[in-house]
């Protein structure tokens, strides 16, 4: 028995192969070989090479996700059509800086100077344009929705916030760095108003709207707020519809918002309006939301209404209608929605005789 596994295992002639065998009758079978260096050196290779591949493709994937966050966060700024006279005869260019520092412009309507005789506006509005628009080049509609504010006694400024427009910025941030241009924006129409900030209205679409509401998380003494088509989280609304923009599976969205926030400090996932809202219960809001909008889904206007415990803040689901649409193809029923809830919020507002 010794003699044949001795000559076994000189046959085999590597003591790096394992033997299996079995002695019966006096005699051993050929040896079986479970692994040979041939397998282990195939083995070595695959685990190398699938290690690179995993290298590489997370290489790539941070290479697209760096070069999409890049693109889509800088906007071609759209010229400033129509012309400000489309609002109003009369008006002032006028240029300030965010809390920040940026330089913003915009233009300020003053009502008394189209109401002759009258006294004095003791109230002012400054609307708030979304992603990709000015201050009058917006489906909001500010070259319409303006004269409506100024036939009202109401001083009316329109402003491009950073990154869009005349404005100095780079990029946008849907709310996280926007809040600096809407404070300073009050602080100007209360100036020029010379009313109280708390009865300088703020009046925000989509990408403006988000940036309304938390504004008020960075100054809780500007006064009533109205938003169309705003989103209650920022990453959610990123998550649903980012690849409309990116053009890129959902999958490669986390690695674009980190990029965002790694390279150009772009936080979306700290942008929660409706923790806003959810955080001042003294305060009512008017969230304006179309039932088909594709691009802020209604649930978000339903969020927002629910994280508010404020008894008189209103939610209009408008039926019918995509994003920014609920002025164009329901003016009136805009206009009673606003103006009502403007009027009763800002008899709660001291007056310019209590100031």
């Amino acid at each position: 028995m010794k003699e044949q596994l001795e000559q076994a295992l000189e046959h085999v002639g590597d003591a790096s192969y394992l033997l299996v065998y079995r002695a019966t009758a006096g005699s051993v079978r050929p040896p079986a070989v479970v692994r040979s260096t041939a397998v282990r050196k195939i083995a070595r290779f695959w685990r190398w090479g699938l290690g690179a591949a995993l290298v590489l493709g997370l290489l790539a994937y941070g290479g697209v996700s760096y070069r999409v966050a890049d693109g889509i966060t800088k906007l071609e700024r759209k010229p400033l059509v129509p012309a400000a006279d489309v609002v109003s005869a009369v008006h002032e260019d006028v240029s300030f800086r965010a809390t920040d520092g940026l330089l913003l412009k915009g233009w300020w309507f003053d009502a008394s100077a189209l109401q002759k005789g009258f006294a004095k506006p003791d109230k002012a509005v400054v609307f708030v344009h979304g992603r990709g628009q000015n201050r009058i080049a917006s489906s909001f509609h500010p070259d319409k929705i303006a004269p409506l504010f100024l036939a009202r006694g109401w001083d009316v400024l329109l402003f491009d916030l950073r990154g869009h427009g005349e404005s100095e910025g780079e990029r946008y941030s849907l709310g996280q760095y926007e809040p600096r241009d809407i404070v300073a924006a009050v602080d100007l129409a209360a100036k020029k108003g010379g009313v109280d900030r708390r009865r300088v209205a703020v009046v925000g679409e989509s990408l403006g709207g988000g940036s309304a509401i938390m504004t008020v998380g960075l100054d809780p003494t500007i006064g009533p707020v109205v938003t169309d088509s705003a989103y209650a989280d920022a990453y959610t609304v990123v998550s649903e519809v980012g690849t409309n923009y990116t053009g890129l599976p959902s999958w490669f969205t986390p690695g674009i918002v980190l990029a965002g926030k790694l390279f150009f400090g772009l936080d979306v996932a700290s942008v929660k309006p409706a923790e806003v809202v959810r955080a001042h219960p003294e305060r009512a809001w008017l969230f304006i939301q179309c039932e088909g909008d594709k691009t802020v889904f209604a649930h978000h206007g339903r969020d927002l209404k629910a994280a508010s415990a404020n008894p008189d803040t209103e939610l209009w689901i408008v039926d019918g209608c995509d994003h920014v649409k609920a002025f164009t193809e329901h003016s009136a029923e805009w206009q009673q929605h606003v103006f009502a809830f403007l009027d009763r919020e800002l008899t709660r507002a001291p007056s310019a005789a209590s100031r």
